[in-house]
């Protein structure tokens, strides 16, 4: 890490670690997880987080966490722009990531994504029409959802697979383990009912799994409050909640990062 954590930072990548640990123990297991960390604005979220990738690739002593080598991280968020300032400040805050962070898009021609590497993907890829999803036909009967990969015409030129295709071939690979980093955190995510219920509908499929989709494998919520996390989580069952991470804001405040608010008349 660049930046030295402040204590409450540290705490949370301990706990976070920990729960990250009993997830993949869980995996192993043949159970799914689900885990989150809330912070109110500015409490240093994304440098949490960083931390938190750095170790699951490399491990830490300090925390006493061994490195997962297969492990992938699909990072969501609802904005490619988000998704630009999270790689930014992933990367500022541990460099070692600066060369394993890459947008998932429609050129991607590899069969299964490479452990040791985060991708971020966003709503819009996975909307209807989206190239990445072309041949995959959603159902309004959840589990029937299908994938016409015989049918040239579902597939768009230079596109051999769609992201589901590869997300299912990662997930069935013994050697790597997907982390799903949902990232919540952002003001004004899905800010109208459409643009809420469609990313619903995405988060619900890639999470839980339909037709041909499996579910994830280890789940890991970004959120600014606990209520919009579960609120995003509401519906998908089959799942073992492991304790959330909450970050108290009076320890940012105490730390320097949280100013108090000054009115001005």
């Amino acid at each position: 890490m660049r930046y030295t954590l402040k204590d409450y930072q540290v705490d949370a990548v301990a706990d976070i670690l920990a729960n990250l640990q009993e997830a993949r123990d869980l995996y192993r297991d043949g159970r799914l997880s689900t885990m989150s960390l809330t912070a109110s604005t500015g409490g240093g979220k994304t440098v949490i987080a960083a931390a938190v990738i750095e170790a699951l690739f490399y491990g830490n002593d300090e925390f006493e966490f061994e490195a997962d080598p297969g492990a992938v991280v699909l990072w969501f968020s609802d904005d490619p722009t988000l998704n630009t300032q999270s790689r930014h400040r992933l990367g500022a805050a541990a460099p070692d990531l600066l060369g394993r962070m890459t947008d998932l898009d429609a050129g991607y021609t590899r069969a299964e994504l490479v452990s040791r590497t985060v991708y971020f993907v966003n709503t819009h890829k996975f909307a209807k029409g989206s190239r990445m999803v072309r041949g995959f036909q959603p159902s309004a009967v959840e589990g029937q959802d299908t994938l016409d990969g015989l049918d040239p015409q579902s597939r768009p030129d230079m596109v051999p697979q769609t992201v589901y295709d590869i997300i299912a071939a990662t997930i069935a690979n013994p050697d790597l383990t997907l982390y799903f980093f949902l990232d919540e955190a952002h003001k004004g995510m899905g800010t109208t009912a459409r643009a809420q219920a469609e990313q619903k509908t995405i988060v619900k499929r890639l999470i839980a799994g339909q037709g041909p989709v499996p579910p994830m494998p280890v789940v890991f919520g970004i959120s600014a409050t606990l209520e919009r996390f579960t609120n995003a989580m509401q519906g998908i069952r089959g799942r073992l909640g492991l304790t959330p991470v909450q970050v108290d804001p009076v320890r940012v405040q105490e730390s320097g990062l949280l100013k108090d608010n000054i009115l001005l008349n």
